[in-house]
């Protein structure tokens, strides 16, 4: 019978932080489905990269699994040559929510993307720089549309939110929860979603399948879960259906609203695709990851 005994859940960072928070909200479902007590290890270092390689060499028995955000240990693997792991060996378990950016302005400058655009092919426009993804994203966004952004560095979101909401820099790209309340209090305005699907956590926002620019690729944070190389299905096939059963349950719904996780399913073969899709895109744009 699979599990017996305690299922342990690594996390590459340390205690604290949203993918800890939405882990430790999720447990308490796994726990009363699997009927065995959920460990959650926190494996810091390396940005990451000594929980990636260490789980590459944990048995495959169902009982050591690994939950992160798919972006990082692929711009890990590609840029790190100490890294003695490979994403696509491991074995997919299931992706449960997705983290998309957005654009966001002064309420005071432009109200749509498309006034944003016209003006941005017309003079380099500044934004805040706040990390690898952010950076990424504006390399792409850049590349696709045709335009120059200057990147102002930044040490969190939050600073690059008041460098916004005070015209220093004249936009910054950042995950949706982050600038919410102020987007609630008017105090900066959202453009466009970094996403071909509406997204629920900011209604009314277009993305970019709506804007009509399907050509800027998309390069989303999914929370996942996966297991070490060569782990058998029928271990998988237990843990994607307590996961999909937990996230789906209304009890847990509600925690992920106050959260503001944006659910998002996808089944093992499903995030198997999408760590294939995400390899190329990262591939094309590698010289941009740092």
């Amino acid at each position: 019978k699979y599990p017996n005994r305690a299922i342990k859940f690594e996390r590459p960072a340390a205690a604290g932080g949203s993918v800890g928070s939405e882990m430790r909200a999720i447990v308490p479902f796994l726990e009363k489905d699997l009927g065995v007590p959920i460990v959650i290890e926190y494996v810091t270092g390396a940005d990451g990269g000594i929980a990636y390689s260490k789980m590459s060499q944990e048995k495959p028995d169902g009982y050591t699994i690994l939950q992160n955000n798919l972006i990082s240990p692929l711009t890990l693997e590609m840029t790190r040559d100490s890294g003695k792991y490979s994403v696509k060996n491991y074995t997919p378990v299931c992706g449960w929510n997705v983290k998309y950016q957005v654009l966001i302005v002064h309420p005071d400058t432009w109200k749509t993307f498309a006034e944003f655009l016209s003006e941005a092919k017309k003079r380099p426009m500044s934004v805040a720089g706040t990390g690898g993804h952010t950076i990424l994203n504006v390399h792409v966004v850049e590349a696709a549309l045709g335009i120059k952004l200057n990147l102002v560095p930044y040490k969190s979101s939050g600073e690059g939110i008041a460098a916004v909401a005070g015209k220093h820099v004249d936009c910054l790209l950042t995950y949706e929860t982050t600038p919410k309340p102020m987007l609630l209090a008017g105090k900066l305005r959202a453009l466009a979603v970094l996403s071909r699907k509406p997204d629920p956590l900011l209604p009314g926002v277009p993305n970019l399948k709506e804007l009509g620019h399907e050509e800027v690729a998309i390069i989303p944070a999914y929370g996942n879960v996966m297991a070490p190389p060569n782990t058998p299905k029928t271990m998988i096939t237990v843990l994607e259906r307590a996961i999909r059963k937990a996230v789906t349950a209304p009890e847990f719904t509600k925690i992920a609203d106050n959260l503001g996780l944006f659910i998002d399913f996808m089944s093992a073969e499903e995030l198997r695709k999408a760590t294939a899709e995400q390899y190329e895109i990262l591939n094309k744009y590698k010289q941009f990851i740092k």
